[in-house]
């Protein structure tokens, strides 16, 4: 719901006072997404991925160039950035979808399973990045894993949901005892 693949049947949500039920698209602006299966376009190349990203954001000029920049050397991508994208390896397809959904440095970033299929160095280092972020932009971050670990390293809360219902909510110690 909060991508606006489905629409809620009741309730609402809010980032920054913008409505999902009645502004989807400006909803949609202060949302960074990183689908659990890399979304990249294969011809571009991940700095042209993360500029793109940018510009939809709304960066420009010199920030837009320094925001890329930032991320790509943020991830390691320094090496790969020049390449197209379909040549990149599994974890780093995986660390350029949370750089996109990190650009523009959104209020909310959602993220599906974002070290699913990925190496424990490079889960480490996105683990890195997301906690990162979190603590540089104050943005919230809704986690998907089904790791326990990687919820005990990023989350404050957690839920558990079971068949699409909340079984129970609370910090990581409270649901532990």
């Amino acid at each position: 719901m909060l991508t606006g693949d489905c629409y809620p049947t009741e309730g609402n949500v809010l980032i920054q006072k913008c409505p999902l039920n009645t502004n989807l698209k400006k909803f949609q602006s202060h949302l960074g997404y990183c689908p659990q299966f890399d979304a990249l376009i294969d011809r571009l190349n991940g700095r042209e991925m993360l500029m793109l990203f940018g510009q939809l954001r709304g960066l420009t000029g010199s920030d837009l160039h320094e925001k890329v920049e930032k991320l790509i050397k943020m991830t390691d991508l320094t090496k790969h950035a020049d390449k197209q994208t379909q040549f990149y390896s599994g974890g780093n397809k995986r660390k350029l979808s949370v750089a996109i959904a990190l650009i523009g440095s959104p209020p909310l970033i959602l993220l599906d399973e974002p070290t699913a299929g990925v190496d424990p160095v490079s889960r480490r280092k996105i683990w890195n990045i997301l906690s990162q972020a979190r603590n540089n932009t104050g943005a919230a971050v809704l986690l998907t894993t089904h790791s326990m670990e990687e919820s005990e390293v990023l989350c404050n809360r957690l839920a558990i949901m079971v068949n699409g219902r909340f079984r129970c909510l609370g910090s990581i110690q409270q649901l532990k005892t």
